[in-house]
């Protein structure tokens, strides 16, 4: 098993298919997961990709995408791709359009495509890598797991656009477009380590969702849910209590349903908290049920900054012994990473400092998706999650 990374900048899109191709021209990687700026022409990065033989899913990130590795240290790069070399191993991307079939439907798809692409059908994948449409996200994950149930870990990111306006776009070999969903069946020849997590605390303001649709706080605690939240957090919302977009504001104090652990620990899976409703409700970038509890969490530049090592970390101490890591797969939340604006470059350059020869490589996402260590996949906000490839 070994891992490359590699950044194309594409200051001349007209180049962008020549650069490409001279990436690939003597390399045969076992499969590539690439990332790029929203703004590029993905139907050229496939035209380009599409006449070698290896399987590849290439996603828009949020400003760009973040690399780290000996050479590089960016998180505005145009276009980057990992690669996987994996002779041992088997890998397949598949991919379904969402409107098409059906969030449900198009996730059981995909996964059967890529099964089969990966010429193992019938077996269940080391993990499931997916780039999915924003928006119903719970469905296609429940998609996955009527093919190989519950029990395979789900990791990966929604797409993202640079202005959350829909200019997200993914592609596949055979698939390209705003609505569909792409997904790899990992069956790797060496172990994985896998961590998902948050860089926020939890606060002593704990709230009982009384009415919910869906995506759509109505109530907290029998209160109109903007009001309920813009009196625990001191007025933050105050201006758009009578609708109004409140994403920037929120990054810093989201809601977290916890999660207990079997050893009693408390994970939170973050809801992020994006627009108010005329009629007072907070509509939310994950599910929300009635009963729920939804604890207000708090987080600072400092902690969402020195949380991508921690998990990383965390991944690494998850292999198995004497297991060498060797590449990460990084998912970021495109919120954090607004959040912390400038000081991303100094997160990435302690990355590179503490994982020095290590390529790391991942997209700035609408929505992330990722096992606790109680076994169960979730889709969240403003989560980051690590998967760690091995020798």
């Amino acid at each position: 098993m070994q891992i490359e990374t590699v950044e194309i900048e594409c200051a001349d899109t007209a180049e962008l298919g020549t650069r490409v191709s001279a990436v690939f021209e003597n390399k045969s990687p076992s499969l590539v997961i690439g990332y790029g700026n929203s703004q590029l022409p993905f139907a050229e990065i496939q035209a380009s990709l599409s006449p070698y033989q290896f399987p590849f899913l290439v996603s828009s990130s949020c400003l760009g995408s973040l690399l780290c590795d000996s050479q590089t240290v960016k998180a505005t790069c145009d276009l980057a791709f990992f690669c996987v070399f994996d002779d041992e191993g088997a890998y397949g991307v598949g991919s379904a359009n969402v409107v098409d079939n059906g969030p449900f439907q198009a996730g059981a798809n995909a996964l059967i495509n890529a099964l089969k692409n990966s010429g193992r059908p019938y077996e269940s994948p080391a993990l499931i890598w997916c780039a999915l449409p924003p928006g119903e996200e719970e469905r296609i994950l429940e998609g996955f797991a009527s093919v190989v149930g519950e029990n395979v870990p789900i990791f990966g990111g929604s797409m993202a656009d640079n202005t959350v306006q829909g200019n997200w776009n993914t592609v596949t070999s055979d698939a390209i477009g705003p609505q569909t969903l792409a997904v790899v069946a990992m069956f790797p020849s060496t172990p994985l380590g896998l961590s998902y997590s948050s860089g926020y605390k939890p606060t002593d303001k704990e709230f009982s969702v009384s009415k919910a649709h869906g995506r759509q706080l109505v109530e907290l605690d029998g209160v109109p849910a903007s009001y309920a939240y813009n009196h625990a957090t001191n007025n933050l919302i105050e201006k758009q209590l009578n609708g109004g977009q409140i994403l920037g504001l929120t990054s810093s104090a989201p809601l977290g349903r916890p999660v207990e652990l079997e050893d009693g620990a408390i994970n939170y899976l973050l809801c992020h908290p994006d627009s108010v409703n005329e009629n007072g409700a907070l509509n939310v970038f994950s599910e929300v049920k009635e009963n729920d509890s939804l604890v207000l969490m708090e987080g600072s530049i400092a902690s969402l900054t020195s949380r991508a090592q921690r998990v990383i970390n965390n991944a690494i101490m998850l292999l198995p012994e004497n297991r060498k890591p060797v590449g990460v797969l990084m998912i970021y939340c495109a919120g954090c990473r607004l959040m912390v604006g400038d000081e991303i470059k100094q997160m990435l350059s302690s990355l590179q400092k503490e994982f020095a020869s290590l390529p790391i490589c991942g997209p700035f996402t609408f929505g992330e998706q990722g096992r606790f260590l109680d076994g169960k996949n979730r889709h969240g906000n403003l989560m980051i999650s690590a998967i760690v490839f091995s020798q």
